[in-house]
């Protein structure tokens, strides 16, 4: 097994663990988004999942363009807006486009790591 560097995943053992936090999170969207199709509430872990996948992406941005393809981020940003406009007014007006917004801020941010 090899050292590269310093940094935690400098060495040929840690490099690739990552990618399971990938995987996790992206089996943990298509999970919400199942229940977000029909979900009538405020509330909604949609947004928190895709925002770790993006802070993961910033960090290991090659692992992220092995791991992010796999999302259909159009189907998600569809899915969240129609959740967004369904329960619009549960959510306080204070926060609703806030929240609308910065979905869709989350997404296109995946996008750049979205390698088909």
């Amino acid at each position: 097994m090899k050292i590269y560097n310093a940094l935690p995943e400098g060495n040929e053992m840690a490099s690739l663990e990552p990618a399971r936090y990938f995987n996790l999170g992206i089996e943990q969207v298509e999970q919400i988004l199942d229940w977000m199709k029909d979900a009538k509430g405020a509330t909604q872990p949609l947004l928190i999942h895709l925002d770790i996948l993006l802070l993961l992406s910033e960090k290991y941005p090659s692992i992220a363009e092995d791991r992010i393809y796999k999302l259909d981020l159009e189907h998600i940003k569809t899915i969240f807006l129609a959740w967004h406009q369904r329960n619009s007014a549960k959510i306080p007006v204070k926060y609703r486009e806030d929240i609308k917004e910065s979905g869709i801020k989350i997404i296109e941010g995946l996008k750049k790591y979205w390698k088909p």
